[in-house]
């Protein structure tokens, strides 16, 4: 990894055959939850971000990629000459309404086999909030189908990341790199329980019934969770959830009432703002009544499910996804001693893309392409 000095920005140079890679973005290792908040691209949004990095009458790629997780945002990227950092930190900065300035200290570049070993790494957990967690491959997956339904991932950007993808299902079935009890889910009630002392006493609203919430609510039902509330976008899938585990489902409707009636809130949406506001939290405390411990919120969501300056009520305690550092440190030793064959691993799956793309390259001089 390297930062985002002006003093290494170069600009582009003329075209040439063989493709040029960067990844270009920002993770929870340099940027806080607040400016990745900002920076970070919904499902919604991600399409018409690619057209325009792909645009022919202003082209900066000529096949792109968005990954826009919790823990990251990085634009990756293949060109037939040299990307221009500057302009791809210019176009993450602008989309958002950010200043390029606001990114500077935050961003990091990657080219060419970088690239590979950087993405390979990423879906094989290796740079994730938690090592070694495996819910970053389908997001990964996803940022590759988005690509594809836009039309910006052409045959060297869809191998690179089928190779990544690849790459990390190798790391996980020949290491012990995602084994043991740490991760995102466990962490987040391990927090929650460290709150609390106990949750056997206490009443979870879990608000978000994808895939993040039912993994949330299996480790709640493990650790004893007295009761269990799910609002969820979708009502039926709220429902089956909450059925699974014995919980209740509650509608959008009645979020208040949930709030009031919650000793602990876990909130994990794609929501594009926060759904829970200051006021609506005070008013929900002020049906709590007197004496009651103060509401635990969990937010794992980038952007935040909660708005900040509900931190500031008295009664309210926020806890952010970067709050679970700590709680996964000591479970991940034995991931750590992982490292070195995943990374050997890593490096003979990069290999195979690398042989690949100089055959590819090879071939299309002389008329005949490598698929």
């Amino acid at each position: 990894m390297r930062p985002f000095p002006a003093a290494h920005i170069r600009t582009r140079q003329g075209r040439s055959s063989r493709p040029e890679f960067v990844a270009v973005g920002l993770d929870h290792t340099t940027a806080g939850v607040e400016l990745r908040e900002r920076l970070a691209f919904t499902d919604a949004e991600i399409p018409a971000a690619l057209q325009r990095l792909t645009d022919p009458t202003d082209r900066l790629l000529d096949q792109a990629a968005i990954l826009s997780t919790c823990n990251r945002v990085e634009l990756y990227g293949v060109a037939r000459s040299r990307p221009d950092e500057r302009q791809l930190a210019s176009f993450l900065a602008l989309y958002h309404g950010l200043d390029t300035s606001e990114l500077a200290s935050a961003l990091h570049v990657y080219r060419n086999d970088q690239v590979a070993h950087r993405l390979a790494a990423t879906a094989a957990g290796i740079h994730s909030l938690v090592l070694g967690e495996v819910q970053i491959q389908g997001q990964i997956g996803k940022a590759l189908q988005l690509a594809l339904t836009a039309g910006t991932a052409g045959a060297e950007l869809r191998r690179l990341f089928d190779s990544a993808v690849a790459a990390g299902r190798r790391v996980r079935a020949r290491t012990a790199i995602g084994r043991g009890a740490a991760s995102l889910p466990h962490a987040t009630v391990e927090l929650a329980h460290h709150c609390r002392g106990t949750l056997s006493q206490s009443t979870v609203l879990l608000i978000g019934a994808g895939n993040m919430g039912e993994l949330v609510a299996k480790q709640l039902a493990k650790r004893g969770a007295k009761r269990l509330l799910v609002v969820g976008r979708a009502p039926s899938r709220a429902a089956r959830l909450a059925e699974s585990y014995e919980g209740h489902a509650i509608t959008r409707g009645r979020l208040d009432e949930a709030l009031a009636q919650s000793d602990v809130v876990i909130s994990a949406t794609g929501s594009p703002r926060p759904i829970l506001h200051r006021d609506q939290l005070r008013h929900a405390l002020a049906r709590r009544g007197a004496g009651s411990l103060p509401l635990l919120l969990i937010d794992l969501s980038v952007p935040r499910d909660v708005e900040p300056a509900a931190a500031e009520l008295s009664g309210v305690e926020v806890h952010t996804i970067d709050d679970l550092h700590g709680i996964v440190a000591g479970a991940l030793v034995r991931r750590r001693a992982e490292l070195p064959e995943a990374y050997a691993i890593l490096g003979s799956e990069v290999a195979r893309f690398t042989d690949w793309l100089r055959r590819r390259e090879a071939a299309a001089r002389v008329g005949c392409l490598v698929t």
